[in-house]
């Protein structure tokens, strides 16, 4: 122990005599280190860090599918929600919960805040092993059907924010535009096991009839209690002892036992599945998270590769450091001193650089998960989702070990690797008086000595990785350029929800009506429509139908098409072209009992009517693979195609209802202005508002800004950009410890060959002859870099092929623009060296001990 402890305080003042030496390999360390601890730290908060506050190995999720093949997931009724809570075989608890939008806050000239947030049983925070950070949870007869007690339960981020987080009474809130009282306070970060999300509110089973259902689907007026309302998620507790695979086979009888109370009985027998919760995904149907597991692993392997990069520059600057520290090491070892002594006395040395880079490495890593998680807190993309999130980025146990394990690695790749190199020779009795008698003269073993081929190693990886980040910024930058089939600018949209008050739907009917027309009348106005669909929006709706009339003669042509239910001037309103036929008529969108038509859009056109005219054809609604359930309806328009989700091959197929065919109870608002410049717009903005709100004062006005806003904060725009970041910053990282590498190696290589570069001089060698030498000679490392890391960089993009967005994973273009800047960066780090190589004075060299 104190020969150790002596090597330490030998290595820190070693450290301390070269400062220059030891900041840059401190630096060079931390930010890899850095890197590598702030991934992980991610995929331990996305991936190791449990969610569940007690025992989350016993808690699983419960889903009933059909005995075919297809399996067919649906929700359970509460009725059989209460009959597997009853049921002790298997389960030690059940708890049941559902989604639900509400509107929370203020109303009166100001947008309502929708929120996403659980409905769920007396024993969902129980079960879940959660306990109130103040308050109370729920109680039994506030969640039983109908109860319609006005209870919640909120997180902890948004009790802060109503209240200022000061001591806990029941206070009111207002939720739909009705007063409810706030019992309780859910822990921080409490989540219900999602790593990511959370909802910002919990409601009482007991409220499911006055509350939305979330994801569009709208209030449904069908009794909760009634065995045929099958509208809840089920999770539970397995009994002490039990695992997945010895609770499985007790889950028939339960099964069975459930089938007696099942009103679907129609579509076959049914059975009860278990499995892990899932720690990001919502739906009630059983799920995984290996691609995003996948996506985990590829970020920390990226992340790794820098580590890698600053570990081979670290491990030249060692060697080179230790060849200089020859005559030390070979008369300590020539007094007495084993190998293995020297060896560790250089190991203990790049254990304290190792050790001083990953506390630095820490550090950063905090500082820059914490900016991290304040821009996505902050980002328009995700406060839309109207999800809270509780992504926990604090370093715990498994981050120090993680940390402490990089550096161990990395003093093992640049420390220990170089000092037992540089001692071999001296192990068997040489001691060389002067560095540069070691200087290799051969061309191939100059070329391919150990700094050098390790300098190549470098080179290809950086490339690799610049070539990764490349595919992503272009996929970035394509997704960013994509022209969506619409005009958006001038668009301002006004998200109107009137589910989320209790409106009828005649009277909604009337309100939107009016809004249509005095907005219209408005003299800044151009257009004025209502979309029940928002391209590029979070929900999609689907419709299956099929031509009438169809004359190929192989049968009904089908077709699946995106749906939207829409007011005449909406083509005008967002910017697509009709290409035949007429848009809808008044009577049309304003009144139920209108004709039946229907609007398609050129795709759908081409997948049901190839070749034909398919304005004046009718198509019917699809039940079924052989029957159709509804009136036929007269197609009088064809529209452009016009994209509706960036990670999507091609805009999809459309059909356009008119709008009084279907609820507005939740439509989208375009306004079409002629605002020239900001300042006008802005006024424009905020001149709708207002009569927003002087036409009806208790509209559910969700929000109200431009449409090109809208879309630039997209969700999956923003993802892919921020993956772009990302790797970009990787690639950066891996560019610049590449060059520093790229220097080190040729400056050190300089240096040793001082002597010899003065005999050239001496001889008559010219100075551009000398700096040529060692440019010819870094240009062919380079060169043989390159290549290889041409043959990683493709491997790499097939890896990265089904993560890439309209973009080819062998790209030229991108490979060029990684290669280009990394070639003339090494070139310039090359030719610095060469330049003070050829400008040293013969006689000076030829004196240099």
């Amino acid at each position: 122990m104190t020969t150790i402890w002596n090597d330490i305080k030998y290595g820190l003042r070693t450290l301390a005599k070269a400062p220059g030496f030891t900041a840059i390999a401190v630096l060079s360390l931390a930010l890899a280190i850095g890197v590598n601890s702030g991934v992980f730290t991610i995929i331990n908060a996305l991936f190791l860090r449990p969610v569940i506050p007690l025992r989350p190995d016993e808690v699983v999720n419960v889903n009933t599918g059909r005995a075919a093949a297809d399996r067919s997931y649906r929700p359970f009724s509460f009725a059989e929600f209460s009959l597997l809570r009853e049921s002790r075989d298997v389960f030690a608890d059940v708890a049941a919960f559902r989604f639900a939008a509400v509107g929370v806050g203020a109303r009166g000239g100001v947008e309502m805040r929708r929120r996403f947030g659980f409905l769920v049983s007396d024993n969902y925070f129980s079960l879940l092993g959660a306990s109130p950070a103040a308050g109370r949870f729920f109680l039994p007869e506030e969640s039983l059907p109908n109860a319609c007690i006005p209870v919640a339960v909120v997180s902890h981020t948004l009790w802060e924010r109503l209240v200022g987080g000061r001591r806990f009474t029941p206070f009111g809130v207002s939720i739909n535009g009705e007063p409810w009282t706030v019992v309780g306070v859910a822990p921080e970060g409490f989540s219900g096991g999602n790593a990511v999300f959370a909802p910002d509110i919990w409601l009482p089973m007991g409220m499911a009839s006055r509350v939305n259902e979330a994801f569009g689907q709208g209030r449904t007026d069908r009794d909760p209690a009634d065995p045929a309302t099958f509208t809840l998620s089920v999770i539970a507790r397995l009994q002490p002892g039990l695992t997945l695979q010895s609770a499985e086979p007790r889950l028939p009888a339960l099964a069975a036992s459930l089938s007696t109370i099942a009103t679907d009985t129609t579509n076959g027998p049914r059975t009860l599945e278990i499995g892990r919760r899932s720690r990001f995904n919502m739906s009630t149907e059983p799920s995984s998270d290996g691609p995003l597991r996948l996506f985990g692993m590829l970020l920390l392997g990226m992340a790794g590769v820098v580590l890698w990069v600053a570990c081979l520059n670290l491990a030249n600057m060692f060697l080179a450091r230790n060849v200089t520290r020859s005559q030390e090491l070979a008369i300590r070892m020539a007094l007495g001193a084993s190998r293995w002594r020297v060896v560790r006395i250089l190991s203990v040395e790049g254990m304290l650089i190792a050790l001083m880079g990953g506390a630095a490495g820490l550090l950063i890593s905090r500082l820059g998960n914490a900016l991290l998680l304040d821009s996505l807190m902050g980002s328009s993309s995700l406060t839309s989702l109207g999800f809270a999130l509780v992504l926990d980025a604090t370093p715990d146990i498994r981050v120090l070990l993680a940390t402490l394990a990089f550096c161990a690695a990395a003093t093992l790749v640049f420390a220990i690797g170089p000092a037992w190199q540089v001692t071999r020779r001296m192990a068997k009795g040489s001691l060389p008086l002067h560095p540069s008698a070691r200087t290799t003269t051969q061309r191939w073993g100059r070329l391919f000595s150990g700094r050098h081929c390790l300098l190549m190693a470098q080179l290809a990886l950086s490339l690799a990785l610049l070539f990764s980040a490349g595919l992503f910024l272009r996929a970035a930058h394509g997704a960013a350029r994509l022209d969506p089939g619409f005009a958006p600018d001038g668009d301002l949209l006004a998200e109107i929800d009137y589910s989320l008050v209790d409106r009828d739907e005649a009277s909604v009917r009337t309100s939107v009506a009016a809004i249509v027309d005095t907005l219209q009348a408005h003299p800044g106005v151009r257009k004025v429509a209502l979309a029940t669909h928002l391209p590029f929006g979070h929900v999609d709706n689907n419709l299956d139908v099929s031509a009438v009339g169809d004359s190929s003669g192989n049968g009904l042509r089908r077709a699946n098409g995106r749906l939207a239910s829409i007011s005449a001037n909406y083509f005008d309103a967002i910017g697509v072209k009709l290409l035949r036929g007429r848009d809808f008529t008044d009577l049309e969108w304003r009144h139920p009992d209108g004709p039946q038509v229907v609007i398609i859009d050129e795709r759908m056109a081409a997948a049901l009517f190839p070749g034909e005219d398919p304005v004046g054809r009718y198509l019917e609604r699809t039940r079924g693979p052989d029957k159709t359930a509804s009136e036929p309806m007269e197609i009088v328009g064809v529209v452009s195609a016009h994209w509706d989700k960036v990670f999507s091959e091609g805009p999809p197929p459309r059909l356009f209802l008119p709008l009084a065919r279907r609820s507005v109870q939740h439509v989208f608002m375009h306004v079409r202005g002629e605002a020239a410049d900001v300042a006008a717009s802005r006024a424009f903005q905020e001149q709708v508002r207002k009569d927003l709100f002087a036409i009806d004062p208790g509209i559910p006005l969700v929000q109200l800004a431009h449409f090109a806003t809208i879309l630039d904060g997209n969700v999956e725009l923003w993802s892919m950009r921020f993956v772009s970041a990302l790797f970009g910053t990787f690639g950066v990282m891996a560019l610049l410890l590449a060059v520093v590498g790229v220097y080190g190696v040729k400056a050190f290589t300089v240096t040793r060959r001082t002597r010899e570069i003065g005999i050239r001089m001496a001889l008559g060698a010219q100075p551009r002859q000398v700096s040529a030498v060692f440019i010819r000679q870094g240009a062919v490392q380079i060169a043989i870099g390159l290549v290889v890391g041409l043959l990683l960089s493709l491997a790499a993009g097939r890896l990265l092929a089904s993560m890439l967005l309209r973009v080819s994973p062998n790209d030229p273009v991108v490979l060029a623009a990684a290669a280009f800047p990394l070639a003339i960066a090494a070139l310039l780090a090359c030719y610095f060296p060469a330049h003070r190589a050829a400008r040293i004075d013969p006689m000076t060299a030829l004196r240099c001990e």
